[in-house]
């Protein structure tokens, strides 16, 4: 099933909204399987919207409209549907009704100009809005199907859930034909080290994989188009051809997050963990506590910025500081072993280096970074060199920290 998805809407041309919808339904059309081909951003412009429409419905399957469902002149989404189709636009009494009661619950009158919101091209299913006025449509004509939903993203996602996608997951299952998505993380390769590594997985068509790239990791989209059991089957086999080669640089598939993989393991391992950080701010320690249920790992952490935090809350020696400077294997180290003992925690991890974008030198480079971890089994430091802006950096230095903690509980866990 072939899919396109149009945004109307002048404010958004004009920088004025983000199109937040677009992005929410490509994910959740993928999660079924149905490919997306399109995006298409148009004003509100009858005769353009009009052509777009008419464009969309001959190329795609699906048609996805969002916006243009209101009561203002400008809301011309219905009405050009129903004339590219020679529907009629009939009255639908229940919506009516319903928008009626919208503004009697407020205290107020109904304008005149709102009974436009409860016409739609004959045919149509009407999808009640609980949220506003304006209700969506789902409109089947000579084998296309045409969806048509609010634009404020607050009315358009609740609508989606409850009525489009159960409507769309059925329409996928009797679809043999459809495609099926896996996606696989990894963390510590780059696009170009990662395309070389799946050379030969380039250019098939059936699994195809895409490279995507994030801001601290990388995604492999494995996509494969057949019936469920054997689609299934090959998606099964890639992973597994790529997890063999790749190795622990894959750290999980889809909705998995390097954040929740962690924290699950503390937890069912009953270990805890503290935090020292220098560079990154506290961003490591936040970053945990957005976490559910993080107290039961996370004990706490210091932010030591300066040589004096780093000495005289973490005790890392002036000696050390001279020697090797803050910005080193040697005081990560020590970092990592102060917050452990104070906060006596199984488990000390810190991060110090340069995220720029002063400060940097020919020695020691914007972007350099030393984690420290230390356990019961010692004190160790990786250093890092991380290109980019300054949170850029920051935002790498703590997913490498995580990933650093998700390595050695896998570890421990092997034996």
């Amino acid at each position: 099933m072939k899919a396109e998805i149009v945004a109307t809407g002048t404010e958004i041309l004009l920088g004025q909204t983000l199109n937040t919808s677009a992005h929410y339904l490509t994910g959740k059309l993928s999660e079924l399987g149905i490919e997306v081909d399109y995006h298409t951003t148009v004003g509100d412009n009858k005769e353009r919207l009009g052509k777009v429409i008419i464009q969309g419905i001959e190329r795609s399957d699906l048609l996805l409209i969002t916006g243009g469902t209101g009561p203002t002149e400008d809301d011309l989404s219905k009405e050009l549907i129903a004339q590219v189709f020679s529907l009629k636009m009939l009255l639908d009494p229940t919506s009516l009704e319903r928008i009626q009661e919208f503004f009697v619950l407020r205290g107020t009158e109904m304008p005149e100009t709102e009974r436009k919101q409860a016409y739609f091209p004959e045919g149509s299913q009407v999808l009640p809005n609980h949220q506003g006025t304006a209700p969506g449509v789902i409109l089947q004509k000579s084998n296309k199907t045409v969806i048509l939903l609010p634009g404020p993203p607050t009315e358009m996602e609740p609508m989606f859930k409850e009525y489009v996608w159960p409507f769309l997951e059925q329409k996928a299952q009797g679809d043999m034909a459809r495609m099926y998505v896996r996606t696989i993380k990894v963390v510590g390769l780059g696009e170009s080290d990662l395309e070389e590594s799946l050379q030969d997985f380039v250019g098939r068509k059936n699994p195809s994989i895409t490279l995507l790239c994030k801001p601290t990791e990388m995604h492999i989209r494995i996509v494969v188009r057949g019936n469920a059991t054997e689609s299934l089957e090959v998606l099964d086999q890639a992973e597994f051809a790529i997890r063999e080669r790749l190795g622990g640089r894959v750290f999980g598939t889809d909705e998995d997050t390097m954040l929740r993989l962690v924290s699950e393991s503390l937890k069912k391992k009953q270990l805890t963990l503290s935090t020292a950080e220098s560079c990154t701010g506290g961003t490591l320690g936040a970053l945990l506590t957005e976490q559910p249920g993080s107290s039961d790992f996370y004990l706490g952490g210091v932010i030591s910025y300066s040589n004096a935090m780093k000495e005289n809350f973490l005790g890392v020696s002036a000696q050390t500081l001279a020697q090797f400077g803050a910005v080193s294997a040697e005081t990560a180290r020590e970092m990592a072993a102060g917050v452990r003992e104070r906060t006596k925690t199984d488990l000390g991890i810190s991060i110090t280096g340069i995220a720029g974008p002063g400060g940097g030198s020919q020695e020691k480079p914007v972007g350099l970074v030393y984690i420290g971890l230390a356990t019961s089994e010692g004190i160790k430091a990786n250093k890092f060199q991380f290109h980019g802006g300054r949170n850029s950096i920051r935002q790498l230095s703590v997913q490498a920290a995580l990933d650093w903690i998700r390595c050695y509980l896998l570890k421990s866990e092997r034996g």
